[in-house]
Parts: structure tokens; sequence; C-alpha cells
């Protein structure tokens, strides 16, 4: 169990305090405020991002398969892919169209004949309908194929006396968006059918109150028996009972007709439990189209997210958002991004499933979402982009009304092209292409080839705004220089180096910080440490190097339940995160770097006891607008940091015997590091304005310090700490920002508590 007290291997103390040293060096002019991942929308967690609290297929619509296959084995008509665990039946991919995206056949393509299922040690085939010269082990083949139907996929549907629910194609509504409405055949005697959209639906604990104005809207027809429908939006809580917000039973006409129902939510905070949006069609047959149950937005909320989302945001300031629906745009094309949600299709890229449930978050949304909050975008394409989505993506971000995708923008909304809106576009080809083990189907897991292909699709897009990123390998820098060799188009490199991957020894404090907090000194700070190798080969390339995710990564090892609860969502963990991101920074000059993730309240842990684990990771909030409107560590961390970094980022250094500590071999993610800080220091600068940001990073004891350089007269103080370095915000706010304003400061003898962040903002010449 994690002691609440330990040791650390720390040099003695210096006789009389260590003074920081502000200035006058600078080190950049460019430094950005810190960044995070916008993640994916979900229907149980703090991943209920939208307004729609029916997102999942609003508009009944069908799926789209966009899917990389790397080839194992070839003939001139066929490709067998590597993965032997697809899930694919035969014929899934029938009716599609193949191309080759990479080696000497690249370009070719046609039409998809047939497709086998893995068998063996061989995974899925398709079998073109014409020859292909050139193609060769090795290469990949991007597939893809249309898979209308399915209306009732992300919903819920309970089918009594034969009822059933299909897909209708023909008779759609004047004005519907979309090529699908749902067909419920309920009009026999006895017959029922019940569909349901159902929404925070975690056990025990509640992400989303129903507080203030919603409106429920959709279309419906009636087609035979009883013309009605009943509709019913409701929590089944388990605390209070069953509260019902919306009862009707509402009567249709053999014409379409649109509905809108208003009704007011006061929840406070203590239901728990599902809701459910419930349509019941008893003895009727009729169509059902584009649903909706949407907050009302507030004053200044011009976003499709929910008002807490935006608060969460516009608190944190981050200086990009990072796009990276999770795997629910990964098999999108632009076009299917650009629709409204209505229209937009659910969109399959992976090898592990044969249906996908979600239509993926829109582009335009997320870009009106970044404007609202003051963050550059971060777009992450899907892999299977071509060259000429590519032009089209250009076109819409960039092009006026007169350009085919500049009218669609405007269509959307948005008149002034997005180029003259953000200061820098960030375009990315593909999440984490090495990564073909959580991501099969959606990567080009080869170096070489991935850089052949980013290279020929940033061809397209001109230079300047639009920031044209290369994915790579953190922890591998040959990945990294495989990958530039074979491009070139590019203008940065990005890597996601997360912290403490392996969680073994959790029996004292120093065991499980002190391997913590010397990490992101040891893998940036020192020669030989991986990032700064990366940093090193990048920046001879001319490239940039930026950062897409990065956290904690703790999902292995045999720490218990009660270990990861204490210490991965802990004011511990909140520092080592900031202090990496902020190292970053200073010592690589790592100036775009986004946080993993906004939401996400918990992941699997990878146990090898055997253990059915899970671990509190990613979110950087536990929710937004729930039970709790939580905040955890890492994201008070970096509200805290973005407050403080100005423009300019100034030297600092530490005058005085170092505090340090020797960081022996630990089994918690095998770091070792001799002389490793207990003081970082950040400074920055922008016209009068002076921010200095300190870690202290002694897992035990307060350090006094001086200053020179500044802080000086009136001083705003922020300082995060909490009662103890395992405390964190799971189940009450017990790590805070304590905030004060001191009048006239005294740089000598100033207070750094134990495991704390502490920022100090002034103006100078004022006193």
């Amino acid at each position: 169990m994690l002691g609440l007290v330990g040791c650390q291997s720390q040099a003695p103390a210096p006789v009389g305090p260590p003074v920081i040293r502000i200035g006058p060096g600078v080190l950049r002019g460019d430094a950005k405020r810190l960044g995070i991942n916008l993640s994916g929308q979900t229907f149980y967690d703090s991943g209920q991002m939208l307004r729609n609290l029916t997102f999942r297929n609003p508009g009944f619509e069908g799926e789209t398969w966009q899917t990389i296959l790397h080839c194992k084995g070839v003939t001139a008509t066929s490709c067998t892919d590597e993965n032997p665990y697809a899930v694919w039946k035969d014929g899934f991919l029938e009716g599609g169209t193949f191309a080759v995206i990479s080696g000497k056949a690249a370009g070719a393509g046609g039409q998809v004949l047939r497709s086998a299922a893995a068998a063996g040690d061989r995974g899925a085939t398709v079998q073109f309908g014409n020859a292909v010269a050139g193609l060769a082990a090795g290469d990949f083949v991007l597939v893809r194929v249309a898979k209308p139907g399915g209306a009732e996929a992300g919903y819920w549907t309970d089918l009594q006396g034969g009822a059933r629910v299909g897909t209708e194609y023909k008779d759609l509504a004047a004005g519907s968006p979309g090529r699908q409405a749902l067909r419920v055949e309920a009009a026999g005697a006895g017959q029922t059918a019940g569909v349901s959209s159902y929404f925070d639906s975690f056990a025990g604990r509640s992400f989303v109150q129903l507080r203030g104005r919603y409106t429920l809207s959709f279309r419906a027809k009636a087609l035979a028996g009883r013309p009605s429908v009943g509709v019913r939006v409701q929590r089944l809580d388990t605390v209070h009972g069953l509260h019902v917000f919306l009862d009707k039973q509402v009567g249709l006409s053999e014409k379409w007709q649109d509905f809108r129902y208003e009704f007011a939510g006061a929840e406070d905070g203590s239901a728990v439990g599902t809701v459910g949006l419930t349509f019941t069609f008893a003895g009727t047959a009729a169509l059902l189209d584009d649903v909706s149950l949407v907050e009302a937005a507030g004053p200044g909320n011009p976003t499709a997210f929910r008002d807490a989302v935006v608060e969460a945001l516009r608190t944190l300031k981050p200086g990009v958002l990072r796009y990276m629906d999770n795997g629910t745009d990964f098999g999108s094309s632009l076009d299917n991004l650009l629709a409204v949600p209505g229209a937009r299709v659910r969109a399959g890229a992976s090898t592990q499933e044969t249906l996908h449930e979600e239509v993926p978050l829109g582009l335009h949304e997320f870009l009106v979402l970044c404007a609202a909050v003051g963050a550059d975008p971060w777009f992450t394409m899907p892999a299977g982009t071509s060259p000429e989505e590519a032009v089209h993506l250009a076109e819409y971000l960039g092009g006026d009304a007169g350009t085919v995708y500049g009218a669609k923008r405007v269509a959307l909304g948005q008149r002034a092209a997005w180029t003259t809106v953000f200061r820098k576009i960030h375009l990315e080809l593909g999440n984490e292409q090495w990564n073909a083990r959580s991501f099969a189907g959606a990567t080009i897991n080869d170096p070489t080839a991935y850089g052949q292909r980013a290279d020929a699709v940033y061809r397209a897009p001109p230079p300047g705004v639009f920031d044209l990123i290369l994915g790579s390998w953190a922890t591998v820098p040959w990945w990294t220089e495989q990958e530039m060799r074979s491009a070139g188009a590019e203008s940065t490199v990005a890597v996601a180096p997360y912290l403490f991957s392996e969680f073994n020894d959790a029996r004292a404090i120093e065991a499980v910080y002190g391997p913590m907090f010397a990490e992101p000194e040891m893998v940036n700070g020192r020669a030989g440490g991986y990032m700064a190798e990366t940093a090193r080969k990048v920046k001879a390339s001319g490239k940039g190097l930026a950062v897409y995710e990065t956290n904690l990564g703790t999902m292995s090892g045999t720490a218990t339940q009660g270990d990861l609860d204490r210490t991965v969502p802990s004011l511990g963990a909140g520092l080592a995160v900031v202090d990496h991101m902020l190292l970053m920074l200073r010592e690589l000059g790592v100036t775009t770097q986004c946080l993993f993730a906004l939401p996400e309240y918990q992941n699997g842990f990878t146990s090898t006891n055997g253990a059915k684990e899970t671990v509190p990771l990613w979110g950087a909030v536990v929710d937004m607008g729930g039970a709790s409107n939580g905040r955890r560590p890492q994201y008070l961390a970096m509200e805290l940091a973005n407050e403080a970094i100005l423009p300019t980022m100034l030297a600092t250094t530490v005058d005085g015997a170092p505090l340090t500590w020797n960081q022996g071999l630990s089994t918690n993610g095998k770091v070792q590091l001799a002389g490793a800080h207990l003081l970082q220091s950040f400074a920055f600068a922008d016209g009068d304005r002076r921010s200095l940001i300190v870690l202290n990073l002694s897992r035990e004891k307060a350090i006094t310090v001086g200053f020179t350089g500044g802080p000086e007269g009136e001083v705003e103080e922020s300082v995060l700490a909490g009662p103890d370095i395992t405390a964190g915000n799971e189940a009450g706010e017990r790590v805070a920002i304590r905030r004060r304003k001191i009048q006239r400061f005294e740089g000598a003898g100033y207070s750094l508590p134990a495991h704390s962040m502490t920022v100090l903002r002034w103006r100078v010449g004022r006193r």
C-alpha cells in the first residue's frame, strides 16, 4: 500500500536559501500556451461533450468503411492483410473500391471483386477486379466500401409480438439532410416497438446533470395502425427513483411532420442513473428520423458543445486544441466530416469490428469550438485521406465562397476563411501510425511508407498558415529518422512522450514519486534521453518538433486498484506532467504540445497479476457539468501554467548549492538519474508583464528561496497544493489553486510548499 511518508536520497541542504535568478537572457520568443486533445464523444462518461445528447446516429444513417490493409501476401489480383485476428466475415468488403497507396504500384486501384475472412495465420484477403502490376508484400492498400442500412445502429430496441425495425430509403421527409429513416413495423395485434437512446449511463456516477432548458426534436410519419407514438425522457435514478422530464402521446399523420417539445431540468448534482429517450410504437407502423435532444446554449456559446465543456476549455485557455476522435473518424472522408449531423454516416476503419454505431464529431463544429475558446486547431486527418481530399481541405479552410469547398464552409455558417481566424492550423495525417496494435486498419505502420504517403498528401495544402505534421514514435528516434528521410513536405514532426508507463512498486512515497519526478528531466534534459535525442535529429533536419499527446501513461504493472486510484489522478501526477511539458518547452523548444485529454474518466489497466483493474486516465476533468464538475490535478497544473506562459521565455538559473537527489533504477518505468533537481523554474515576459513558475518537487519539505530579477511590487500569487502528494479530486476538491495578491512582495525568504507549483505574476517598474 502506498505510504504517507517516505525518504529521498537528496543532497544536504546548502548554507542559506537558493536564489532563483530571472533573465536577462531570452530562450525563445515564440512560447505558446499548453494545448489539449479533445478526444472522442461517448454516451456514458465525461466524453458527453455535445449539446445534442442523442448524438450517436441522429439521422438514422448508414455506414461507410475505410480501412488500410498491410499486405503480408500478394498476387497480381489480391492482398492478404497482416492481421490474423480480423473479425470480418467473408464478403465484408465486396462492392467496394481499392487504391494502392505505397510501393511501386502506388496509384493503382479499381473495384473489390470479393473478400475473405481471416483464417489461420493469415489476415483478411481482398480480391481485386483487375490485376495490379508491381504490387509487393509490405505495400499498403486502402479499401473503401459503403454499407447503407442499419438505421437502428446507435439505438437500443425492444421488440415485442413480432414487431420489427428496418431502414427506409425512399420515403424521406422534405428538408431532411440524410438518405435514410428508421422504419418501425408494429401495427399487428399485440405488437410494440421501443426505440431508445440512452446516455449518462456510467454505473454509480453522473457526468451530465440536466439543468436548464432542453429541446426534443424529431420527424415522424404514420404508415398503418394506430397513428401515434409515445415519447418519454426520464432518468432511471438509482438514488431518488424514477424521474420523468417529458411524457407525451404524439399523434401522427400520413404526411411527414416535424415535432418539437421543450422541458426544463433542475437536477442538483445528486441524481445518478441512466437517462433515456424512448419512442414507443404500439399497434403502429411509422417512420422516424432526425432525432435530437439538445441542451440550450448559454450566452456566449456559439458552439455545438455543452456550456460546461466550453467553460472548462475557456478556463484552461489551451494554446492548441487537437481533434482526434478516438477512432470514430478514422474511417471517414472529408465530405462526411463536413456533413451536418443528420446526414453524417457512421464511419468504421478497424479490422476488429464489423459495426460502428457512432457518427464522428464534425470538422466544422470543431473549428467553431476552437475559435470560441481561443485555441489554434490541430486536425488529425483520417490516415486514408488522399492528395485530392487534401486539396479540398485546404480550399475549405482558406478558399473563398467562389470555390466548391469554400462554398461548403459558407453554407455551414462561416463566411471568413478559417485561415484568417487562426494564427496557425495544424494538419496531421493519421493518428499514431506506428501503433497498428491499437488501431488495426487505420495505420500505415511503416515509417518509409508513411513518410512517402504524407509527402504526397502534403504537396497539396500551401505552406504558411498550415503546419503540416508527421506523427511519429516518441521512444523510437530511429522511426522518426526514417519517416523524415522519406518525406520532405512536412514542417513538423510530432511525438507522444508519456510518463510512468509501468507501475509496480507502491511501498512508499519515494518509490512512486521519486521516479515520476525524475523522468521528465531524464528524457528531456539529459544527453541520451529519448526526447532529447529526437529533438536533436528533428532540429538537424530543419523541422519543428511538437507533442501530439502526453500525460501519465500508466497502463500496466502489478499495482493494485488502490495504488492506481491514489497515484494516477494525484497532485504529484499533475506536477510531474506539467514539469514534463515545461521542460520540453525550455530544454527542447517544443512550443506546440497537447495533453491527452480533456475527457475520459477511466481506462483499462493491464495487470501482470491477472487482476481486472481500471485506471483513472486520461481525462483532465472528472466531469463537466456532472455531479462534481471536478478538475484533476493535471488540469489545474495546466490551467496555472497557461496563466503564466507569455510569448517570450526568459532564462532562469538557481544560484547556490544545488538541491538534488539521486534516483536509483526504479521498477516503476525503469527511471534512473543522478542529480535530479528538486527545483524547476520557468520565466516569461511580454512587454512590462512578467511571470515565474516554480515547482518544488520535494516529496517532504518546503524550500525557502530568494529571487534576483523579480518579482517586485504588487504580485499575484497562485499556488497549486494539497494536503499531501497523493491528494486528488475524484471524490471532492482536495487539490486547488490558492490565489492572493501581495501588495509589497518581499523576495527574500519566500517559502515554496512541499510538492507544489507556484506562479508569481507582476509588472516591471511598478512598486
